[in-house]
C-alpha cells in the first residue's frame, strides 16, 4: 500500500476537521471512483479478441447492423423523457 500526501490551506483543514468529515475515506472512495468505469477489467488479450471476432462477424456478413437513420432514431427514442 502507498501514501498519498497532499497540501491545503490551514483553515481549509480546520474546517474539514471541525466538521467531522473522514477525510482520508473520502480521498479513498474519490480516487476508487475514477479508476471504476463501472465495467469490469479485461486484459489486452481479451481485448484484442473481441475486437478480432467483431471484425470477422462483420466481413462474414453474421454482425447485426442497422442503418445510421435507425441508429439515431433508436438514441432518441431511448433519450425521450415521459412525465
Amino acid at each position: 500500500m502507498q501514501t498519498i500526501k497532499i497540501e491545503i490551506e490551514n483553515s481549509i483543514y480546520k474546517k474539514i476537521s471541525d466538521s467531522g468529515i473522514n477525510l482520508q475515506e473520502k480521498f479513498r472512495e474519490m480516487i476508487y471512483d475514477l479508476l471504476d468505469d463501472g465495467y469490469p477489467s479485461i486484459s489486452t488479450k481479451e481485448a484484442k479478441k473481441r475486437v478480432e471476432n467483431a471484425v470477422r462477424r462483420y466481413k462474414d456478413g453474421t454482425m447485426k447492423t442497422i442503418s445510421h437513420n435507425d441508429m439515431w432514431s433508436s438514441i432518441e427514442s431511448d433519450c425521450k423523457v415521459t412525465v
